[in-house]
């Protein structure tokens, strides 16, 4: 069959310091068929879900429109979603006719103007199509839900791992049921359960890996086509910041209704076990001043650009100097007009020089100190969920003990090829720090003698508590003592 599908991701954090348009995504990803922008890195740009090699596996034709995914920071400036969405309707328009629509979202992107991307989208896309086309989404697991998207959508569901190893998984179960729909033998009812709470949840530890291979095994079985757990993405600040369960069965709301009432209530009554375990920036570097083999990896999660924030908070490395620890490998701190001084000076030049802390408040103080250039590379990469991700111009500098990679486009850290493009092997050192909260696990485990995620006051804080949120549904959990009545049931 002839199915047009689509790529838009962008994870909005109304509390980023970095501002969004059009370039966040050139600068990552953005494919637009109607100029042919994008198109000679267009097999790159699929590799986080090949849509072609997906479909074409499966015997359809697929009309690829629009392939965006932006780092996250600040919700889109005015026009910058627009026009992201009339490239996509323009696409649509000129594939037709189609058989089935399948859309990969992130879940918790937001405008200046349009507070609930995911959901305006899929209904101008639904008012084109008319009813009888199936359209199918892939989200991201920190979605935001609006009732829309449930609305207007045939079939919803998340990927269930983080780090997001599974989305081409879940984009061939979304296939598997669009198929099903084409051809008369599936009907997907869907029922969503909205839970009021915020938190950052980690599905590769127990208990919580338990309970999602428990969902997992349920699918496919008893007329369950599909189940998600929405994690919620914390930083979004909108009515649909929330954690909340997606339940599709075959042609039975009354099952998926009570199924998805009691995954919830699980979800709920575990929040606090399922949840991650942080050490503050102090304690972080407690531990780090007693480490006599290594690496011990601590990932500065609150500092992620994975998340929104800047990726040049110097409070950590701070931190390390005032403890005297030595033996440490950083990366990396964004900061494009150190790396071009960096540059200038050449390798194995000593040289003064202020990196970091340039973007706000949360960034902290900048380092100035003389410092010696290890290693320039105009063209590093890093493999990132599948894809071949360019890091800008980057350098590796060194002072008091401690290496740091510096780089001109913001992003967190997946790979140790954030290093090894520098020339730094980091399982040579005591001490590593990646600027990631989670995805860093996929490649960095395995080196790592120990792993800590450890929380400050940053733009990704845990501590909820801290944010100056304005557009919440309250009462929610964390922020609001217990019991409380919430989405028609009490809560305890």
């Amino acid at each position: 069959m002839k199915v047009f599908c689509i790529t838009m991701i962008h994870e909005s954090n109304r509390f980023s310091p970095i501002p969004t348009s059009l370039r966040n995504f050139a600068d990552n990803v953005l494919y637009r068929p109607s100029t042919g922008q994008g198109q000679h890195h267009l097999g790159q740009i699929l590799a986080e879900v090949d849509l072609i090699d997906l479909m074409t596996a499966r015997g359809h034709e697929p009309i690829v429109g629009l392939i965006a995914n932006a780092e996250p920071s600040m919700p889109l400036g005015t026009g910058v979603y627009e026009e992201l969405r009339e490239e996509i309707l323009g696409n649509l328009k000129a594939a037709l006719p189609v058989e089935a629509v399948l859309l990969f979202l992130h879940g918790a992107q937001m405008s200046i103007d349009t507070p609930d991307c995911e959901s305006d989208l899929i209904s101008h896309i639904r008012h084109i199509v008319g009813p009888d086309i199936p359209i199918g989404v892939v989200l991201d697991l920190h979605c935001n839900i609006g009732a829309t998207t449930i609305e207007k959508a045939d079939i919803v569901l998340a990927c269930h791992e983080y780090p997001h190893t599974d989305f081409r998984i879940r984009a061939d179960q979304v296939m598997n049921i669009l198929e099903q729909i084409v051809s008369g033998t599936c009907h997907p009812t869907t029922s969503y359960v909205p839970i009021p709470m915020l938190g950052f949840y980690v599905p590769t530890e127990e208990p919580m890996r338990s309970f999602v291979d428990g969902l997992i095994e349920m699918e496919g079985k008893y007329g369950i086509l599909a189940i998600s757990l929405a994690h919620c993405f914390a930083a979004g600040d909108s009515p649909d910041t929330h954690a909340g369960v997606i339940v599709v069965t075959d042609n039975n709301q009354d099952q998926a209704d009570q199924l998805a009432q009691e995954i919830a209530i699980e979800f709920w009554r575990h929040r606090e076990e399922f949840s991650s375990t942080m050490t503050t920036h102090q304690e972080a570097i407690q531990i780090a001043q007693g480490v006599e083999t290594g690496p011990l990896i601590i990932a500065e999660s609150t500092d992620n650009p994975g998340g929104g924030a800047a990726g040049d908070s110097t409070e950590i490395l701070y931190g390390l100097l005032e403890a005297g620890v030595r033996d440490v490998a950083i990366a990396m701190i964004w900061d494009p007009v150190a790396v071009q001084t960096a540059i200038k000076a050449g390798i194995g030049a000593r040289l003064r020089l202020t990196f970091g802390g340039k973007t706000g408040p949360c960034s902290g103080s900048p380092v100035d100190r003389k410092v010696t250039v290890l290693a320039i590379n105009e063209t590093p990469f890093q493999n990132a969920q599948g894809a071949r991700v360019s890091l800008g111009p980057s350098v590796a500098i060194e002072f008091s003990g401690i290496k740091i990679v510096l780089n001109s486009i913001r992003q967190q850290t997946f790979s140790p090829e954030c290093f090894t493009e520098l020339g730094i092997d980091p399982t040579a050192h005591k001490i590593v720090v990646v600027k990631s909260s989670q995805h860093f696990r996929e490649n960095f485990s395995e080196m790592a003698e120990h792993i800590i995620c450890a929380d400050g006051s940053g733009t990704v804080t845990r501590d909820f508590s801290s944010r100056n949120y304005k557009h919440l549904n309250r009462p929610i959990w964390p922020l609001d003592p217990l019991p409380f009545d919430a989405y028609g049931k009490t809560w305890t």
